[in-house]
């Protein structure tokens, strides 16, 4: 866990694409930026028994290319709490990358997502967002984090339920976020590290903070 009140406690419920419908974006339907204008109204077409209307701006949030990954993945957790599944070519399709590692009393998490943004929250409630455009290192590492994610992915299959389950303290958990849902592993530190294929998640994920932390010395 993070420390409550924080900078990353505040960030880490934004980060898996699984935030409430009533809780992403801005109340308002009007006077806002896309695609935060189009969440307020479907929202507000969902609420009002206009479900078909509420699929389609959702469908349109997750089909715009130049959308934040984040965005692209909350339209979907919408769409599939609709009953509406990704096409198939898509369900597989990396949006963001998520290592939990298992830091004295809490959790080091980092987060990276196709467009290019990275956020890293460190246990004691310090946070680093990086947004696009950044240096080579951090693009670069992040390609070869997606590279290793996307050979996992089609051996895993989604979490279906609306919320993720608890990671213990000593636990490592290893995510990747897609159109149907994410898909990740995790357990023990130790018996997670000694999976090769969980290390390659890890290195690469390490990789990324090193040229993270880089941008701020």
């Amino acid at each position: 866990m993070t420390t409550a009140g924080s900078a990353a406690g505040s960030l880490r419920p934004l980060l898996y694409g699984n935030v409430p419908m009533d809780e992403w974006g801005p109340a308002e339907t009007a006077a806002s930026a896309e695609p935060w204008a189009s969440f307020a109204q479907a929202r507000a077409k969902f609420h009002n028994g206009h479900v078909d209307d509420a699929v389609a701006l959702w469908r349109r949030i997750a089909s715009t290319s130049g959308n934040e990954s984040r965005s692209i993945l909350e339209a979907w957790h919408f769409l599939r709490a609709a009953g509406v599944a990704p096409p198939i070519e898509q369900t597989k399709v990396v949006l963001g990358v998520i290592a939990e590692m298992p830091m004295e009393s809490g959790h080091d998490v980092l987060a990276a997502y196709r467009d290019g943004s990275v956020r890293y929250l460190n246990f004691s409630g310090k946070a680093a967002v990086v947004e696009p455009p950044t240096t080579k290192d951090v693009s670069d590492a992040v390609a070869a984090w997606f590279r290793v994610a996307e050979e996992i992915v089609p051996n895993i299959g989604p979490w279906e339920e609306p919320a993720l389950p608890d990671l213990p303290a000593g636990n490592l958990r290893v995510m990747m976020l897609t159109p149907s849902g994410p898909h990740f592993g995790q357990g023990p530190a130790d018996a997670m590290g000694a999976d090769p294929t969980v290390g390659r998640f890890v290195a690469a994920a390490a990789v990324v903070l090193h040229a993270v932390t880089e941008l701020a010395t």
